[in-house]
């Protein structure tokens, strides 16, 4: 008798994120920066404080108001990050801090900048 390999159940299944996604979420620097600026602060942000913060990073080079970034923030950046786990948020976005796999994600940003540095220098 032969036996069969029977695929995983849902609950033996390692969930690792996917290095395309990984890729595509270090890919845009908004979520680097979002990054950095929840590594560098003492404790969980408003999206206010997010917000002007993300705007003040040197990497942020667009020309936007605080109102459409909040916008961007609360429809794209911010569910992105969450939903990977390198973010966790409260139910309103008024408490934003670093989530489980956040030092993951913020190490490999931060590798990726200085290969880009190395190669082609600057930001």
């Amino acid at each position: 008798m032969t036996q069969t390999s029977q695929p995983p159940t849902l609950e033996n299944r390692q969930h690792k994120p996917r290095k395309t996604k990984i890729y595509s979420i270090l890919g845009d620097s908004e979520h680097r920066i979002i990054l950095r600026v929840l590594a560098d602060a003492d404790e969980p942000v408003s999206l206010e404080e997010l917000t002007r913060e993300t705007l003040r990073d040197e990497e942020y080079d667009r020309d936007v108001s605080v109102s459409i970034l909040e916008g961007l923030m609360l429809d794209i950046y911010l569910p992105v990050l969450d939903s990977t786990g390198a973010i966790e948020t409260d139910a309103g976005y008024n408490r934003i801090g670093p989530g489980e796999d956040h030092e993951a994600y913020l190490q490999m940003a931060e590798a990726l900048d200085e290969v880009y540095e190395q190669h082609f220098g600057g930001v």
